[in-house]
C-alpha cells in the first residue's frame, strides 16, 4: 500500500545554492509545510511546498512530500506527477517506489505491460539504473585517472605493465561513462513524458476541438509528448495510440 511518510529533513544542501534571503525563506515554508501536513491540512501544505518549488528547489524529498500533499488531497494526477519528478532524481528510493506504484495502482487507467522478453527488458532496466549524476561522477573519475596517469607517466616515465592496466581502466571508465551519459541525456531530451492532470482528457485526431475524438483518458495517465502545436499537445499512448489535448490538461515530467 501507499506509505503515508513525510520526509521532515530540511533541504540544506540544495537551498546553499540560493541567496542567504530567498534560503532562510525556503526553509521556512518547507517547515511551514511539513506543519501543516502534520496537522492535517494537506491542501495548505501543498501550497506550501509548490512555493518552495517556486523558488527554485529541485530536490526529491520535497517532490515526493509534495506528492503525498497532493495525493492526501485528493488530487491524484498532481501526486502522480510528483513522485514521478521525485522518482526521476531519486529511482531507487523505495518509498518513492512504493507510492509512486501505489498511486498508478489506483487511477482508473490500467497500465500496459512492458513489452519484450527478459533479456530485452533485463538490458532497459540496467541501462536506466545509474542516474545522471551517477554516471556523470563515473565520467569525472575515468578523466581524473586518465590525465593522472599520464601525467605520473610523463613525469617518471613509467611503461611498465601496471601503468598500462590502470591507464586501460581508467580509460574503459572514460569512454562507458561518456557513452552512457550521453545516451541518457539524449534520451532524455527526445523522450518526453507528461501526467495527464484533467479528470477526463478527450484526445482527438487533430488539434481542434472539432477533429474526431480518437480516446479518452483520465487524471493520473502517464503519455509520451511527440511535439506541440498551438494549444495543443500530441501524445500517445503506451499502446502507441495517439491524439491531440489540450495543452492545459497535462504536464511535463
Amino acid at each position: 500500500g501507499k506509505k503515508d511518510m513525510m520526509r521532515s529533513a530540511l533541504i540544506i544542501l540544495v537551498l546553499v545554492v540560493l541567496d542567504a534571503g530567498a534560503q532562510s525563506a525556503s526553509v521556512g515554508l518547507f517547515n511551514e509545510a511539513n506543519d501543516r501536513y502534520r496537522g492535517g491540512d494537506f491542501e495548505g501544505a501543498r501550497r506550501a511546498y509548490l512555493q518552495v518549488v517556486d523558488s527554485g528547489v529541485e530536490d526529491a524529498r520535497l517532490f515526493y512530500n509534495l506528492g503525498n500533499a497532493n495525493f492526501k488531497s485528493g488530487r491524484l494526477g498532481e501526486a502522480i506527477l510528483w513522485y514521478e519528478r521525485a522518482n526521476h532524481l531519486s529511482p531507487r528510493d523505495e518509498d518513492i517506489v512504493a507510492n509512486l506504484r501505489f498511486a498508478h495502482q489506483v487511477k482508473k487507467d490500467r497500465d500496459v505491460p512492458a513489452d519484450g522478453n527478459a533479456v530485452s527488458l533485463f538490458l532497459t532496466d540496467a541501462f536506466f539504473y545509474p542516474t545522471l549524476s551517477e554516471l556523470s561522477l563515473l565520467l569525472a573519475l575515468g578523466w581524473i585517472g586518465l590525465f593522472g596517469l599520464l601525467g605520473w607517466r610523463v613525469w617518471f616515465h613509467r611503461t611498465h605493465a601496471p601503468w598500462l592496466g590502470a591507464l586501460s581502466v581508467c580509460a574503459l571508465l572514460t569512454v562507458v561513462g561518456g557513452g552512457l551519459l550521453s545516451f541518457r541525456v539524449y534520451h532524455q531530451a527526445s523522450e518526453v513524458s507528461a501526467i495527464a492532470l484533467a479528470e477526463v482528457v478527450t484526445a482527438r485526431s487533430g488539434p481542434d476541438v472539432n477533429q474526431t475524438e480518437v480516446f479518452i483518458m483520465h487524471e493520473g495517465t502517464k503519455v509520451r509528448v511527440v511535439r506541440r502545436e498551438g494549444d495543443w499537445i500530441l501524445v500517445r499512448l503506451q499502446n502507441g495510440l495517439g491524439g491531440w489535448v489540450r495543452v492545459d490538461q497535462v504536464e511535463p515530467i
